[in-house]
């Protein structure tokens, strides 16, 4: 048994293999048949960010998205390692770094520590 038939039983799986109907009168009487949502957005008070969502998604259909800039391709990832490895040459430079910064907020805790406890010494 797929796990389609399991997750839909034999009904909704014998739906889901029916073919979404190529009538254009059809598909859009079948819209035409949803119900209007807008009053209740705007009773529960997010009729604002539905209609920027809408008007988001409406850009992304139409190719006006905004999103991740640059291109994912090899020498973009190689120029991008090469900037990381500009301030961490090797593991051993980042440990001693860490390391570094590490100690210097545990001695700046203690500094502030004894300055408010030199009083009761």
């Amino acid at each position: 048994m797929s796990l389609q038939a399991q997750l839909l039983g034999a009904e909704g799986e014998q739906k889901a293999k029916e073919s979404p109907p190529t009538d254009e009168k059809a598909y859009l009487k079948g819209i035409a048949d949803l119900p209007d949502l807008t009053p209740l957005l705007e009773k529960q008070g997010i009729l604002g960010e539905y209609v920027a969502w809408r008007d988001g998604y409406m850009k992304w259909r139409k190719g006006d998205a905004r999103g991740a800039t640059g291109e994912n391709t090899l020498s973009d990832h190689h120029k991008r390692s090469a900037e990381f490895q500009t301030w961490y040459p090797t593991v051993k430079t980042y440990s001693f770094r860490r390391t570094i910064a590490f100690w210097g907020a545990v001695t700046c805790c203690e500094g502030c520590l004894l300055f408010l406890w030199i009083d009761l010494i």
